[in-house]
């Protein structure tokens, strides 16, 4: 697994630029975002777990709607940007996913949403285990993927139903995680939670405009898997 720290300097080397670039280019602003937020339930009243904050993209969506929300990013320069972005509306740590939340609690929140973030994790046991933990029972999973069968993936892989390390698409530095859909489902399940919903979503029509050559093919190629999870009262 590509190790903590070339995660965040990949992502302290593009901070600067993360917010205004990465987060308007069409796949992230009008396919994977408006999908992943879709499967968020109502979180007025809730507190809820950016896991993975970058920028603070997805933070700042939720308390826009009322949640009370705590984010983390294993890069120092991207907790700087979601603490900028969001001033005294969250609490930013820096921290790793695939490793244990020292800063939480156990039942401490009542929802977590994890983008793009579980891809660079090898094997998703301790982050699906850890999110149990500080998920109260009942409380929701939302994460977003980039799906087992997209163009990318399919280049990459030897064995399908391997775990199988394959370079960026975009050159942020390490490598990312190819897994079948078994894997990505079955480790859930076997953390606590009941699937909820799983989706492979389509390009908007926002794409469509924004970059009409490329939405005809990503409009029949499947790149993004969004799901959603329930913590189980027994988990």
């Amino acid at each position: 697994m590509p190790s903590r720290d070339a995660i965040a300097d990949a992502y302290d080397a593009i901070a600067d630029e993360y917010e205004s670039v990465a987060e308007t280019q069409p796949h992230n602003a009008h396919h994977e975002f408006p999908a992943t937020t879709a499967l968020i339930p109502d979180v007025d009243g809730l507190r809820v777990l950016d896991a993975g904050c970058g920028a603070g993209r997805y933070a700042e969506w939720l308390g826009d709607r009322g949640a009370a929300v705590v984010g983390c990013d294993v890069s120092e320069a991207m907790v700087e940007q979601a603490r900028a972005r969001l001033g005294d509306d969250a609490s930013v740590h820096c921290a790793d996913v695939a490793e244990p939340l020292a800063f939480a609690d156990a039942d401490a929140f009542d929802g977590v949403v994890c983008s793009g973030v579980l891809d660079y994790v090898e094997d998703w046991r301790d982050p699906f285990e850890e999110f149990a933990r500080v998920l109260r029972p009942g409380g929701f999973l939302v994460a977003s993927v980039d799906h087992p069968a997209s163009e990318v993936n399919r280049e990459a892989a030897s064995n399908y139903f391997d775990v199988e390390p394959r370079e960026a698409e975009f050159d942020v530095g390490p490598a990312l995680y190819r897994r079948p859909l078994d894997e990505m489902v079955g480790t859930l399940l076997d953390a606590g939670f009941r699937l909820d919903a799983l989706r492979e979503p389509r390009p908007t029509e926002a794409f469509r405009e924004a970059a009409p050559e490329e939405y005809d093919r990503t409009a029949g190629e499947p790149v993004f898997l969004c799901l959603r999870g329930v913590r189980r009262p027994e988990a």
